[in-house]
Formats: C-alpha cells, sequence, structure tokens
C-alpha cells in the first residue's frame, strides 16, 4: 500500500485553515458516530438504501464517519498534509467545492457496482482525500512524497500512476474489504475538476513529467 507521509513543499502550520475546519468536522461526527450507533447507521453509505430507497445523503455523510481510530487517523493526517498546499493553489471556496464533490463522485462507481447488496455498507473520506492528493500532484511538478516503506523520496506523478494501478488491481480482486473503487474514482475525479479549474498550471505540469 502507498503510504504518504507529507508532500516536500511547504510545512503546513496549525492555523484555523479550511482543511483544518474539514479536519475537526469529521473528527466531530466520526467520534460522535462511535458513541451514538444509530448515527452511524443513518450516515454509513448503503448503495442498496440509496438505489432502493432514495437515501442520497449517503453518498455524503458516509465521508465524515470512519471505522476506527487507525482509520481516521491515516485519511486526516494526509489531508493535513496535502490540503493547505491545495488551497494555496486554488483558494478556499474550490477547495471546498473539490473535496465536498469529491465525497460524493467517489460513491459512485459503488453505488452502482453494489446496488443490488442490502448488506454491502462503506463508510470513510478517503475518495476526497484521493482527490486532494492528485490535485496537489497536478498542481505542483516539484512535488515528493515519502513512503513508508521507501528510504527515498518519489516524485508526486509516479506515487499517482502506483496508486492508480493498486487501487484498480485491488477493487477486482476485491478481497480486503477497502472500497478500492472510491478512492480510484476520487482520485480519477480530483485530476479532472483540478485541470478544469486551473487548466494552465495542470497542463504546464504535465508538460514536465514528459
Amino acid at each position: 500500500m502507498f503510504v504518504p507521509q507529507a508532500p516536500h513543499v511547504v510545512t503546513p502550520t496549525f492555523a484555523l485553515t479550511v482543511p483544518m475546519i474539514v479536519i475537526a468536522s469529521v473528527v466531530v461526527v466520526s467520534v460522535l458516530a462511535w458513541l451514538i450507533k444509530p448515527l452511524k447507521y443513518a450516515f454509513i453509505m448503503s448503495p442498496y438504501l440509496v438505489v432502493h430507497r432514495f437515501q442520497v445523503h449517503r453518498m455524503l455523510t458516509a465521508g465524515w464517519l470512519h471505522a476506527d481510530v487507525s482509520h481516521l487517523l491515516f485519511n486526516l493526517l494526509t489531508l493535513y498534509f496535502f490540503g493547505d498546499q491545495v488551497v494555496k493553489a486554488i483558494g478556499p471556496e474550490r477547495f471546498i467545492l473539490l473535496y465536498v464533490s469529491a465525497v460524493v463522485i467517489a460513491h459512485v462507481p459503488t453505488t452502482i457496482r453494489h446496488r443490488n447488496n442490502p448488506k454491502y455498507g462503506s463508510l470513510g473520506a478517503s475518495g476526497a482525500v484521493a482527490a486532494v492528493i492528485f490535485s496537489a500532484i497536478l498542481l505542483y511538478p516539484g512535488l515528493k512524497l515519502s513512503l513508508l516503506f521507501l528510504p527515498i523520496p518519489i516524485p508526486g506523478y509516479l506515487y499517482g500512476l502506483g496508486y492508480l494501478a493498486y487501487s484498480a488491481y485491488s477493487s477486482y480482486r476485491a478481497k480486503d474489504g477497502v472500497n478500492h473503487d472510491a478512492h480510484f474514482a476520487g482520485a480519477i475525479y480530483g485530476a479532472l475538476l483540478t485541470y478544469v479549474l486551473e487548466p494552465t498550471r495542470v497542463a504546464r505540469t504535465l508538460s514536465s513529467f514528459f
């Protein structure tokens, strides 16, 4: 698994930034859902209920739930490292657009794939976090990432290609209980929306890769 630690661009601060507000909201809702089980059941992503009961809110609310502390910390630390960099490039309003819409879009493949399975459920912000990571990769051509199992940083675009390949392969195997469809869809959506928002900057980044 690819595990991002920090982009070698700018060290983020603890100022009350837009990503920090998002992080705080996810922490609050996740903890409440751990304590109040009906809240978890009302918010969790259920493709069956989305399609057959029209409970479309679940495609959004599931992004504010997490299975446990490690799941929460991994997603939010990744968002912390990358979020401020994306905000600096596209602005806070467009960052909110990117993040919130990515939560929903990342669940579309899952909804289609498991629409007739009433036992399937999914939760977590991983799809939106993947969108933020890929946005950062396209906005900063010199971005490098440190991975837990590699001693040296690797270029962002290599990480991106590896992430997509891993997500696609893992989705095909579907053996680990992780919603890799959401990871893949969030990453692709984040890249596409970033191009729509900053076409010149993304084109410049892409040209530097080749």
